[in-house]
């Protein structure tokens, strides 16, 4: 199960670095959301690709790929559900991703925690 879910992670993640969000919406959730928890604020899927497509038309679109220091997979008892956290080198970021299968992997939610003390 877990080689499925990296797989689907990969093409995630690398659909956002190319600011594809036809794709990226195929991976996520219907109600996926996107915390930021240190300046507060909520993003939805929508609003999120909208941002995507309008710099991706104007040739600005250039995320960062940020270095990861440890990546650790966290599955419930019934591998239905995956905690994923990222540590990154030389930032207090962590970042969680939150996955559930139902007849395939989807990510329901992407935290940019405060801080590595995670809640």
């Amino acid at each position: 199960m877990d080689n499925q879910l990296e797989h689907i992670r990969d093409i995630w993640v690398n659909a956002f670095f190319t600011g594809n969000y036809d794709v990226l919406a195929q991976y996520e959730d219907e109600s996926f959301r996107v915390v930021y928890e240190k300046e507060g604020v909520t993003e939805s899927n929508y609003t999120r690709y909208e941002k995507i497509a309008h710099a991706v038309k104007n040739g600005v679109w250039k995320p960062q790929k940020p270095e990861i220091m440890s990546e650790e997979f966290e599955f419930n008892r019934d591998l239905t559900e995956c905690r994923v956290t990222l540590e990154l080198e030389n930032e207090p970021t962590v970042i969680q991703e939150s996955w559930v299968f139902y007849d395939e992997w989807k990510v329901v939610e992407l935290r940019f925690c405060k801080s590595r003390k995670l809640s």
